[in-house]
């Protein structure tokens, strides 16, 4: 008996002794299992090992308590030498959007806004133009990038940053019933930006840094697209310099984000952890706990699964734990803000680099242990076949983006696509195709059916846009022959050749304005979307459906001959070839645009 107590009494001692000191080891450990002062030793081997791609990039590793290490490296300047430093600014991109969705929640929590009411609500009557859809969209909608919208060009000429002009201009069209298709919609954050204004009284940039900069003492950031709105960050801005993900130089572009919300944020490394290590101490931001609560829970996860998804317009990450944050991507940027919220961990990453990847995503390995790739299970049900992603012109005068080369990939399997080994997707066929959810966009599987008649109408397209070209040279020369040679004049009446050539002339103006139109698309100009563009092919269509039918009528096809008659039906079929493309691709529809 006496022996049993004093055996017990030992090991309550022991377990008193150890467990504390084990607490305290675990304690000192990333959830990656690297001890806290040895990340740094870990950062800066990565970096080395990856410099000969490297341009500039700084971060910064935080608790709750503060900096756990920060650190710069490379340049803002390759070719002048110009150092990373703790005063460099540095391009956010879509980080940005996490302002928006913290001052909706500001606005939710002041009982301003329903997140679950439709939008209209909130809206000038009539705003949204091109919805084809009776449900309604609500603000979690925009949140989840749910609203069923298009894709947008981003950028414009000019610095204008007045929200409900820019949303005159152009709204893209909705192809997906709300709430059934996750992608990725820099019109949603932008949308709800204006909300925000509507809301509050004030324009988004007063806004923000009222309501968020401010309260944070972030006083190194601007957001406007001309960066008036913080000089120091103004002068900053024209030290950098941006590179691609090899470290090659970009060039300058003139055209500028136009809906800034979405991606204009413009700072330094310390005001962005200040705004993360606000959002992971859940301080300042809002007045109420509940808030904080309802910010990071689930608003959306992977179909048919429990895997999270969103919450609140903040998008998961799985590594070693789940993360909540954002990425952006802009012209020679890019950067990340992950929130451990479990064990109190973050992480925000600059970089000048556009679509860097070693840093903003294999980097974090470091700290949150091993990022989740797809399952076997996954890749077991995957059916190979075309894929499209459906952040893209998916209706409408812009659907003809799809046929640009690499719109549609073939995957024939899994282990074809090194992305889709190394990041994490589910498949969906709940809405009647198959499709890769990835985190934060999904791609969908083109029957090939649907893929032939693509591929067919656009076939055809080409064929009578050579006939046309042909056709001209051709008229032209004969013509030229005969008048230098002063031979007869042809025997076909005047109003067939007349016909014959404006016909092909009409043919060749489409094609005209659809080079414009992709050279547009290809340097990211605005003017892709102005609807005279559509104007002119709705009425080259109703021009060439016209000349199509043209000789039906006429009486001048009594007098041609065999060789002529023929002639006659290869230009009428070539100019309904392009009618049928301009209907095909909605080409018409300037209304929309």
């Amino acid at each position: 008996m006496k022996k049993t107590f004093i055996l017990t009494l030992l090991t309550i001692i022991t377990l008193g002794i150890f467990r504390p000191s084990a607490a305290l080891a675990d304690s000192q450990k990333l959830p990656s299992g690297t001890d806290r002062d040895k990340i740094g030793q870990k950062i800066e081997s990565f970096v080395k090992e990856h410099e000969k791609t490297t341009v500039g990039m700084t971060t910064a590793v935080f608790d709750k308590n503060g900096t756990i290490y920060k650190g710069n490296f490379g340049y803002v300047d390759k070719e002048n030498k110009v150092k990373v430093d703790d005063d460099s600014v540095f391009e956010w991109a879509s980080i940005t959007k996490l302002t928006v969705w913290v001052s909706v929640m500001q606005l939710w929590e002041e009982g301003k806004i329903d997140l679950e009411a439709d939008i209209k609500t909130y809206l000038p009557e009539g705003f949204l133009r091109n919805l084809r859809y009776d449900k309604p969209i609500t603000m979690l909608d925009l949140m989840n990038h749910q609203a069923g919208f298009d894709e947008m060009p981003l950028y414009k000429k000019g610095d204008k940053s007045d929200l409900e002009e820019q949303f005159r201009d152009y709204q893209p069209i909705q192809s997906f019933e709300p709430g059934t298709t996750t992608s990725y919609s820099n019109f949603s954050t932008a949308l709800a930006s204006y909300i925000v204004e509507r809301i509050s009284g004030q324009k988004y940039a007063d806004y923000v840094h009222e309501h968020v900069f401010e309260p944070l003492g972030m006083d190194r950031t601007a957001i406007l697209p001309d960066l008036s709105d913080n000089a120091y960050v103004q002068e900053k801005r024209k030290e950098d310099k941006g590179y691609d993900d090899q470290g090659k130089l970009l060039g300058d572009t003139p055209f500028k984000l136009w809906m800034y919300p979405v991606g204009g944020a413009v700072g330094t490394l310390g005001d962005l952890q200040k705004f993360a290590q606000a959002l992971l101490e859940r301080k300042t931001l809002f007045h109420r706990p509940e808030t904080w609560t309802e910010l990071y829970s689930t608003t959306s996860t992977h179909p048919g699964t429990d895997i999270v998804r969103n919450a609140h317009g903040f998008w998961a990450s799985h590594y070693g734990v789940t993360l909540l944050g954002h990425s952006g991507n802009a012209d020679g940027f890019s950067s990340y803000l992950y929130l451990d919220l479990k064990n109190g961990i973050g992480q925000v990453i600059l970089t000048n680099q556009l679509y860097e990847q070693v840093y903003n995503v294999q980097m974090p390995e470091l700290i949150f242990g091993k990022m989740q790739t797809v399952s076997e299970a996954t890749k077991k049900q995957f059916k190979p076949g075309s894929y499209h992603y459906l952040r893209s012109y998916n209706r409408g005068p812009l659907s003809f983006m799809l046929m640009m080369p690499g719109a549609i990939q073939k995957i024939n399997k899994v282990s074809d696509q090194p992305d889709l080994l190394s990041t994490f997707w589910t498949i969906d066929r709940s809405q009647g195709a198959d499709r890769l959810e990835f985190g934060v966009l999904n791609a969908e599987r083109i029957s090939d059916s649907v893929l032939f008649r693509h591929y067919l109408v656009v076939f055809l397209g080409a064929l009578a846009l050579v006939f046309a070209l042909g056709n001209v040279l051709i008229s032209s020369l004969i013509g030229g022959f005969r008048l230098i040679l002063r031979k007869a004049k042809s025997s076909a009446p005047r109003s067939w050749k007349v016909w014959n050539y404006l016909t092909s002339l009409g043919m060749l103006l489409f094609t005209g304005n659809l080079i414009l139109l992709l050279l547009s698309a290809m340097t990211q100009d605005y003017s892709i979307v102005q609807s005279w563009r559509y104007m002119v092919f709705a009425g080259l269509g109703l021009f060439l459906a016209g000349c199509a039918v043209y000789p039906l009528f006429s009486k001048a096809r009594k007098d041609l001959g065999k060789g002529r008659l023929f002639l006659t039906a290869l230009t009428s079929l070539s100019a309904l070839a392009i009618v049928a493309n301009i209907l095909y691709w909605s080409l018409y529809q300037w209304w929309v645009m």
